[in-house]
């Protein structure tokens, strides 16, 4: 099954594509590029440069994830967390 809007957190953010929309920190602002690699409170995103950026979370305040067939805005505060602890707490209620 491949991540859509409704399940685009409780299947895994790794290989979507994202643009940071707003960050607290303006050097961030305007990424674009692949998720390559999560951790419980930071994201890595592969630029079309192919130079990896790190982001925190927390200085994401808005992300546009583009799945295959939509592009899904969430908050950067809702990623916090290990990516295997959110994905079962997702799917367990």
């Amino acid at each position: 099954m491949t991540p859509n809007c409704l399940n685009v957190l409780s299947r895994g953010i790794v290989g979507l594509e994202a643009k940071i929309l707003e960050s607290s920190d303006s050097t961030l602002q305007g990424i674009i590029g692949t998720i390559v690699f999560e951790t419980k409170n930071t994201i890595s995103i592969r630029k079309k440069d192919c130079l990896v950026r790190q982001v925190a979370k927390k200085a994401a305040k808005r992300l546009q994830l583009q799945t295959g067939s939509c592009a899904c805005f969430i908050s950067g505060s809702a990623l916090i967390g290990r990516p295997e602890d959110r994905i079962s707490r997702l799917n367990n209620g």
